[in-house]
């Protein structure tokens, strides 16, 4: 008991300086000496243990919370390391190659940006699945977009701008299904008035990377390297349509709300009968596929570097990555620092564009201290929703900017997991990806103009009418 007397409630300018602190150990060294995040959201540690132990939070106190926050990751983490597995069969089976083989032939370079943008936005409308649409159509578009000789960086923007898009308004996605539940909004009635901010976003970044193309996308291809990395696939492969059987069972699972990870376990195994029955690999190699990723000389470097991936192995940093960074925001969350941060924020706030606004950082925040978008959602719908009853602006409107905040900009944020996991997928850096994810920065800009022009922001009651 005497204990517990002894711990301080932090003030907001302790917990506002604790948050800086702990991040620039992270931040710093990313962002100016392209370090790896893992390390530095360990050595993390030794700046918020201190900070948290002045407090008088005894330490096994934060020990317990650093504990319960890392349970929330593992559901992700046995997902991440599926689909790790899943990649080295389903190369293995013939199904990347052959989506890579007839991409490299018919894309044409110049509609080839767009055109993975818009091939990512229907996969992952339709699966729900923003990791599933980088781990599968994704890997193919940037082993496509490599052959042609396009900046991998600009392809992998396309690839994460199209994911994110879908995963922001699709009812299967997690996302509005979470916002829903935390809003008390209807599914269906969030997703229509998300639309209206995502749609627009969407078709924005569409005209960009159609622009890009014609600008960078033309004019630069090898078609004597895109010939040769053909061949050397069809030579290696037995390429046909049962190739597609392991994709088509993931996409349909998830598609009808399967659990994710039966769903993609029977995507790899799958992927793995199709390697036995077609390619005639044995087992033994299936196994050593799942685990160690696809490994095969085809005798031309660029196809070799293409399907020479995969594994649950290739995921381990990533899992790692998941694990610090939980167990950073449970540390923070048991002294007290959370809540003494976003506390006094929420008090003041009165006009639709405050609070709009409001919305995006908190989810944003959700996003950098969690690490997760699902975290961020309820980290900010619940700070946040009372504040919209407050002021009787429509929860409608909460969902929307949540979605904003929680999911389009969660990419902005280099361990945030969403876009760790993206850039794995495809081959480069999250801090890469910033930039060129177009998704990510035009849709709060489009968010911003609409609440600012009062375009469709709804009132509760007698508040709805005087807007009218």
């Amino acid at each position: 008991m005497s204990e517990a007397k002894t711990v301080k409630k932090p003030s907001f300018a302790y917990a506002l300086g604790t948050i800086i602190a702990v991040f620039a150990v992270i931040m710093v060294p990313a962002l100016a000496w392209g370090s790896k995040i893992q390390p530095l959201f360990l050595l993390s540690y030794l700046v918020a243990l201190p900070l948290c132990l002045r407090l008088g939070v005894p330490y096994k106190e934060l020990q317990a919370g650093m504990v319960q926050s890392c349970s929330r990751a593992i559901v992700p983490i046995m997902i991440l390391l599926i689909n790790g597995g899943l990649v080295g069969t389903w190369i293995a089976a013939g199904t990347v190659p052959l989506i890579i083989d007839l991409g490299v032939k018919f894309l044409s370079p110049k509609f080839f940006l767009v055109a993975a943008f818009l091939m990512c936005v229907m996969c992952s409308l339709i699966t729900g699945t923003s990791w599933g649409t980088c781990g599968t159509a994704g890997l193919a578009l940037a082993g496509i977009g490599l052959g042609m000789g396009i900046n991998p960086l600009l392809t992998a923007g396309a690839i994460c701008s199209g994911a994110f898009f879908g995963d922001t308004i699709s009812p299967l996605s997690d996302g509005p299904n979470l916002c829903a539940g935390v809003t008390g909004i209807d599914l269906f009635e969030g997703i229509k008035h998300q639309a209206k901010v995502t749609v627009p976003s969407g078709l924005i970044c569409a005209v960009i990377y159609l622009i890009i193309g014609f600008t960078v996308g033309g004019g630069t291809v090898d078609y004597t390297s895109v010939n040769a990395i053909s061949g050397a696939i069809e030579s290696s492969y037995h390429l046909g349509i049962i190739t597609i059987i392991p994709m088509i069972i993931v996409f349909a699972m998830l598609a009808t709300k399967k659990p994710s990870i039966p769903s993609l376990l029977s995507g790899a195994v799958a992927g793995g009968v199709i390697a036995c029955l077609v390619e005639g690999k044995s087992i033994a190699e299936i196994i050593s596929y799942f685990w160690n990723g696809f490994s095969i000389d085809t005798g031309n470097a660029m196809a070799n570097t293409l399907l020479n991936r995969g594994g649950i192995t290739s995921m381990s940093g990533t899992a790692i990555l998941f694990i610090f960074a939980f167990g950073l925001f449970g540390i923070l969350n048991a002294a007290g620092i959370v809540d003494a941060l976003v506390e006094p924020l929420t008090q003041r706030l009165r006009s639709k564009m405050s609070i709009i606004a409001a919305t995006v950082v908190m989810s944003v925040l959700g996003n950098a201290i969690g690490a997760s978008s699902n975290f961020a959602y309820v980290f900010a719908g619940n700070i946040m929703a009372p504040v919209y009853d407050r002021t009787n602006l429509h929860k409608v409107n909460l969902t929307r900017a949540l979605a904003v905040g929680c999911t389009s900009m969660c990419t902005l944020l280099p361990w945030n997991m969403n876009a760790v996991v993206a850039a794995g997928y495809i081959g480069v850096t999250p801090v890469q990806l910033i930039p060129f994810t177009f998704f990510a920065l035009v849709t709060p800009i489009v968010l911003f103009v609409v609440t600012l022009l009062g375009f469709d922001t709804k009132y509760v009651g007698e508040e709805q009418k005087a807007e009218r």
